[in-house]
C-alpha cells in the first residue's frame, strides 16, 4: 500500500497546524503516532515531505507538491462518505437553518410553506448569527443551512452557493457636508466618521470600510440611529434605509468611484459536506437554491 487515508490526514493536518504535537492534539492522538504516520508516508512515496532541520517541520519542494493532492484526497473521502450516510439516514426530525441579520429573502414564507406541504412532519428552525458564527456552527454540525453574505474564505469543509446579491447603500444625516457633495470621493469618505456594521467590516470591499475613524455597530438599526443623529455615514442594506431615505431623514451619497448608486455583495448559503444531508434537508437546500429572492429596494 503506498499511503493510507489516515496517513494523508496526518500529512496534512500537520501542514496545517505547523507541527507534529498540534497535529496530534487535532487529531486526538499521541504526538508519536502522528510522526510514525508522517515517516511511513514518507517511506512508502519514496519523497521527503518535511524538512525536521528547524523547530517546526516545513514542507520541501515535494511536499509543496503533493499537499493540494492529498487534501483533495481527503475531500473527496470525506464527501464520499457523507453521500453514503445519508443515503442510509431517517427522514429528520429538524431542520436548522441560520441567516446573517442583514440578510432578508423576500419570499422565505413561501419557500418554507413549499417545504412544509412535502414535509410536514419536519420542523424548521430559522435563527440568526453573525456570519463567522454561522460558518463555524454549520461545521460544528450544530445548523444545516446557513446565509451569509459572501464571506473573504470559507472553511474546507463546506460548501456553497450564490442565492443572489444584497445592495448596499451609503448614507448620511441629510444636513451633513457630505450630503452637499455632488459626488462623493473616497477622500472625502475618509474625512468624515464610519458607523460600520461590525458584518460587513470586510476589508476586500472597499466601499464598506473607509474612514480611520469608526465606530462600529451590531445592527442596521444602532447604524441607523447613529446616521440619524449626524454622528457619521453608514454602508447599509438598501432595503433597511429605504424608508428613511424616501421620508428624507436620510440620504443616499453618490459616490465618485461607484457607477451605481449602490454597490452589491454576494449572499450565499452555506453547508457541511461532511456531514450527511438527510432528505428533508437536501430538498430546503434545492428550494433555497432554486427560488431565494434577496429583498432589496425597488428604488435604486
Amino acid at each position: 500500500m503506498r499511503a493510507s487515508f489516515e496517513q494523508l490526514e496526518a500529512f496534512v493536518t500537520t501542514h496545517s497546524e505547523g507541527s507534529f504535537s498540534a497535529a496530534a492534539r487535532k487529531c486526538n492522538k499521541v504526538q508519536s503516532v502522528i510522526s510514525t504516520l508522517v515517516a511511513n508516508l514518507e517511506v512508502d512515496l519514496n519523497v521527503e515531505l518535511f524538512d525536521r532541520s528547524r523547530r517546526y517541520p516545513t514542507l520541501t519542494d515535494a511536499g509543496e507538491m503533493l499537499i493540494s493532492q492529498a487534501e483533495i484526497l481527503l475531500e473527496r473521502r470525506s464527501r464520499f462518505l457523507a453521500i453514503a450516510d445519508a443515503l442510509s439516514m431517517t427522514l429528520e426530525n429538524r431542520i436548522t437553518l441560520a441567516m446573517a441579520p442583514h440578510i432578508k429573502l423576500a419570499n422565505l414564507g413561501e419557500i418554507i410553506r413549499t417545504f412544509n406541504a412535502d414535509f410536514p412532519s419536519v420542523d424548521v428552525e430559522i435563527q440568526s448569527f453573525a456570519a463567522g458564527d454561522i460558518q463555524r456552527l454549520v461545521v460544528q454540525g450544530e445548523v444545516d443551512l446557513g446565509i451569509i453574505l459572501e464571506p473573504e474564505g470559507i472553511p474546507q469543509s463546506l460548501d456553497f452557493r450564490s442565492l443572489g446579491s444584497l445592495k448596499l447603500v451609503c448614507v448620511s444625516h441629510p444636513e451633513s457636508p457630505l450630503s452637499h457633495t455632488p459626488s462623493v470621493s473616497w477622500e472625502e469618505l475618509r474625512l468624515h466618521r464610519q458607523i460600520l456594521l461590525k458584518e460587513a467590516d470586510n476589508p476586500n470591499s472597499a466601499i464598506l470600510k473607509a474612514s480611520p475613524s469608526i465606530w462600529q455597530v451590531s445592527t442596521a438599526t444602532e447604524a441607523i440611529d447613529l446616521v440619524r443623529a449626524d454622528l457619521g455615514w453608514s454602508a447599509l442594506p438598501l432595503h433597511a434605509v429605504d424608508i428613511f431615505v424616501q421620508t428624507g431623514a436620510l440620504k443616499i451619497l453618490p459616490l465618485q468611484f461607484e457607477t451605481k448608486p449602490y454597490a452589491e455583495r454576494s449572499v450565499d448559503m452555506v453547508w457541511s459536506f461532511e456531514k450527511p444531508m438527510g432528505q428533508a434537508t437536501a430538498k430546503l437546500c434545492e428550494l433555497l437554491a432554486e427560488n431565494a429572492v434577496i429583498q432589496n429596494s425597488t428604488m435604486a
